[in-house]
This record gives structure tokens, C-alpha cells and sequence, in this order.
């Protein structure tokens, strides 16, 4: 059933852009160092005032390549802590534009599974480790909406990973459902609609309500609790309305002082004495 869900002739690296439902557009800018998320960003940021509307949700994530292609010498690191720090104050900026940040911290990775030398060399799991430090420590963290916390739902499934960075499908779509439970409170109602209550007796029947008072008017003036149907009762046997035997039962014996009988006492020897009349 899943047949087409995924195209491999698309290029890789590459944006992509899709309408979910009919009106929802997602776009995927690919960025996979920091100083590109940062000029994405601040492209977008800049957009604001021209008359675009500010997206409800921006998700950035990275780390990886920045580790493996530009983290080699002293210059690299502090010209990466200085993007980052520049990133940070990018990101409270589309905050400040209501929109929803949310920073996606990188898988764990299977160090053992990495694929090329390049790879083993620079971007182990204890490298990426310390690269996560590193971004949390020039503010990427604290400047962001939510975090996804990817060695969270990672780290016990790193067996899974294939090549040593990327993961089954299935592993993605544990965080897509974390993202997903955490856009309630992320992304506040564009409108929020007038709570009318509902009009006095707008689920009421006025003939059902005449109805029930019918019944239990029928109850109460013909002593029958089950609305009159014992009179049928007393069409073939003399003495069973329920009225004479509400007399009957409550008839007081007079022995020295007035005592007031047993109801179901009473009431169990007259219906038995009418139906042997009977």
C-alpha cells in the first residue's frame, strides 16, 4: 500500500516544496551547515515585513557536516561558535514574529557502522557528542520554541542505523510524533472562535416533556406504580385497584392502641383472599 511513497530520481540535496491537504504548503530548505541555516533564516526573517506571512513553524537542525567538513583547526571552531551564536539571535528574532522554533538535535550515530574514512574520523558518536555541547553552549537551545531531542528516541534503536547516520523510517516518524504532540501548544489558533453556549431547551420536545407528565400524573392520582396498568388487572378480578388496596394496606387494628399494620403484609393476604374468590 505504501507503493510511491518514496522517489529516488529526485536529486538529493536539494529544497523541496509540497501542499499537505489542499492548502498547507511545507518547504524544505536544504541547509546543512550553519552558516546556511543562518542565511536561510535571516532571509526569511527579512521577509517579514514585505508583506508575507510569517510561517507557523520553522524546524532547524545540524551539526553533522559542520563537524565533518569545517571543524578541523582553531579558525574553523571559532568561526562556527560565531554562526552559531549569530543563528541564535536569528531564531529569537522569528520568535519575536510569533513564529515556532523548534531545533532538532542530531541522531545518535553508529560509529561503527559509518561508511567512509572521512566519516569515522571526525564524526563518531563522541565527536557529535561534544558538537552538541557546542551549539548548546553558544544558545541554539535556549533561543528555540521546543527541542527535539533526537539521541532520546535514537540511542536505543542505533543498532538500526544502516550507514552509521541515517535510520529506518519508522525511527523518523517516532520524533515526527513527538514534534506533532508538542504542536498544540506550539502553534496558538490563528482564530480563536466565540464560545456560544447552547440556548435553554434547544434539546428539549415540548410533546415528549407533556408526555412524561402525563405518566407520572397517572402514577400519582391512580396510586399504580406502573402507570395504571394494574387496573387491567381488576377488569377480571374483583377488589385489585390499586387505590383499595393502598386502603387495605394502610387500615389501621385497633388492640388497646392504634397500630398501623404491615403494607406488604396486608396487601400479600388480600391479593391472595381475591384470587381464591376468583
Amino acid at each position: 500500500t505504501g507503493s510511491g511513497a518514496y522517489d529516488a530520481t529526485l536529486p538529493k540535496h536539494q529544497g523541496i516544496t509540497n501542499l499537505l491537504w489542499g492548502k498547507t504548503p511545507v518547504l524544505f530548505k536544504w541547509a546543512p551547515l550553519a552558516v546556511d541555516q543562518f542565511s536561510i533564516l535571516k532571509e526569511v526573517n527579512d521577509n517579514f515585513g514585505e508583506g508575507n506571512r510569517a510561517p507557523d513553524l520553522i524546524v532547524l537542525g545540524g551539526g553533522a557536516w559542520d563537524r565533518l567538513h569545517v571543524y578541523a583547526t582553531d579558525e574553523d571552531r571559532q568561526s562556527h561558535a560565531a554562526t552559531l551564536k549569530d543563528l541564535s539571535a536569528e531564531m529569537l528574532r522569528a520568535q519575536q514574529q510569533n513564529a515556532a522554533v523548534v531545533w532538532f538535535i542530531p541522531t545518535t550515530i553508529n560509529s561503527l557502522a559509518l561508511n567512509t574514512e572521512e566519516k569515522r574520523d571526525h564524526m563518531r558518536e563522541e565527536d557529535m557528542e561534544a558538537m552538541r555541547a557546542v551549539y548548546a553552549k553558544n544558545g541554539v537551545l535556549s533561543a528555540s520554541s521546543f527541542v527535539l531531542d533526537g539521541p532520546t528516541f535514537t540511542a536505543s534503536r542505533v543498532s538500526e542505523s544502516f550507514d552509521g547516520v541515517h535510520y529506518p523510517p519508522q525511527i523518523y516518524d517516532a520524533g515526527a510524533q513527538i514534534l506533532a504532540n508538542a504542536l498544540d501548544w506550539l502553534i496558538p489558533p490563528n482564530q480563536e472562535e466565540p464560545v456560544i453556549p447552547p440556548q435553554i431547551g434547544k434539546m428539549s420536545n415540548p410533546m415528549l416533556g407533556f408526555m412524561m407528565l402525563v405518566l407520572v400524573g397517572i402514577g400519582l392520582f391512580t396510586f399504580d406504580g406502573f402507570l395504571g396498568f394494574t387496573y387491567l388487572a381488576s377488569a377480571f378480578v374483583k377488589g385489585l385497584k390499586p387505590h383499595e388496596l393502598f386502603r387495605q394496606a394502610l387500615r389501621s387494628k385497633k388492640s388497646g392502641h392504634e397500630e398501623v399494620s404491615d403494607p406488604d403484609a396486608n396487601s400479600n393476604s388480600l391479593l391472595r383472599s381475591r384470587l381464591e374468590k376468583a
